[in-house]
């Protein structure tokens, strides 16, 4: 399944019915962004607790002897297990933000030692960590490589989970990277299958085929480097490369492209050894290179735009559902001061009457959050933004509208 709308509703659904998502694929295809992006567009936050960089399960647990008074008076020992510092921040952010629903995310659960594996899937099934126990409002999601050098998981294990067999998805990356290079934005978007390949094995760039096959290079057989250490495309290097584009002098760029280098026994430019260092000799590099190539001869180049993530709190649909302004006033009030921007943000950018609740909103708010400051700066520029709603909140007379009003009308 590819990493857009569908599955992110797929895996919001699996969490809301207290479901742990399982996301299996190859690494570097986009799990953990993917994680952390909807946990924002859900308006609430992302614990990330990369499994594979734990020694053994002591380093999950934490356990340590403490000492303590016995019931007859005298001192001695006991073993408490304390959780791992991101769970136990997770644990925090939940109690503190009771209406959300923070994602502990376990990256890399089965690549990694099997005995941190059991103590994850242990947090899995019983929601605790020795005597700690995990907040109802906290959700699970957990992610793994479903080939490779892996912990293989029993059937009793999978049970416990939604397996969701992931790849990487052109259009989503495009969508979710912020400033994706224009060179890079065109390649994925002519060629949208290249956003994820593994290099060609010299064998097979030497003789063109095996000799037992038909002339089809398999995925199998591509996945199949030997010891060699190939650089990949995905989407985690893609976006390496295209901040380094972004950064590239023109010049610069021009000057790699005309420098001839040997590879091996390929002959090929300095900016093709360049680019293979992120994205691999695959056939994703040999497209961002021509495309390079075409826009620094015609001295032109496409223009990038990006959808905006807009979070949606759990407490909105509470807030649509007020029958007057009274119950509208009383629900407010309950809210975190995050729980207000986001529910302004969200008001902003729906396509519906929400004159209401954006001045309800925009009475009792003191601020706007940074991280949503920047996405009604994105939502304006892109027009994104639902525009009788935005008249509707630069109308009020509120300390944060007005506040709000200059930055908003420079971008209109």
């Amino acid at each position: 399944m590819k990493f857009n709308d569908t599955l992110a509703k797929l895996v919001r659904q699996s969490l809301e019915v207290g479901a742990t998502p399982a996301l299996m694929g190859e690494p570097g295809i986009g799990k953990s962004s993917f994680v952390e992006d909807l946990a924002y567009s859900m308006n609430t936050k992302a614990f990330v607790l990369p499994c594979n960089q734990l020694a053994d399960k002591a380093d999950l647990t934490g356990a340590r002897l403490v000492p303590y008074v016995k019931d007859d008076g005298t001192d001695s020992y006991k073993q408490v297990f304390y959780p791992h510092q991101v769970i136990q921040e997770a644990i925090d952010y939940a109690q503190a933000n009771p209406r959300e629903w923070p994602i502990l995310f376990l990256d890399e659960i089965n690549r990694t030692t099997s005995d941190v594996t059991s103590g994850a899937l242990t947090l899995v099934t019983l929601r605790r960590m020795g005597h700690v126990e995990l907040p109802k409002n906290v959700r699970i999601v957990v992610a793994g490589n479903d080939k490779g050098t892996v912990t293989t998981l029993d059937e009793a294990s999978l049970s416990r989970f939604a397996i969701f067999h992931v790849e990487p998805d052109a259009s989503t990356l495009m969508s979710v990277v912020s400033n994706l290079n224009p060179w890079v934005k065109k390649v994925l978007t002519q060629y949208p299958a290249l956003v994820f390949q593994k290099s060609t094995p010299n064998a097979i760039v030497a003789d063109g085929q095996d000799e037992d096959d038909d002339g089809n290079v398999t995925m199998a057989e591509l996945f199949d480097g030997g010891e060699e250490m190939n650089q990949l495309t995905t989407p985690r290097t893609i976006d390496y490369l295209s901040k380094w584009l972004n950064a590239a002098d023109r010049q610069d760029l021009a000057s790699h492209l005309a420098t001839p280098v040997q590879i091996g026994g390929r002959e090929t430019s300095e900016l093709n050894e360049i680019i293979e260092a992120y994205t691999g000799d695959t056939m994703f590099t040999t497209q961002v290179v021509a495309t390079i190539a075409e826009d620094l001869a015609s001295n032109s180049g496409p223009a990038a735009a990006n959808r905006v993530n807009v979070p949606k709190p759990n407490c909105y649909a509470e807030l649509k559902a007020a029958g007057t302004v009274t119950d509208l006033a009383k629900k407010i009030a309950e809210l975190t001061e995050k729980e207000i921007s986001g529910a302004l943000l969200y008001a902003l950018k729906e396509n519906s009457d929400n004159a209401r609740l954006i001045e309800q909103l925009a009475q009792t708010a003191t601020r706007i959050e940074p991280e949503h400051t920047r996405t009604l700066i994105e939502m304006v520029t892109s027009d994104q933004v639902d525009r009788q709603n935005l008249e509707a909140f630069l109308d009020i007379d509120a300390p944060l509208a007005n506040a709000t009003k200059p930055v908003l009308s420079a971008f209109l």
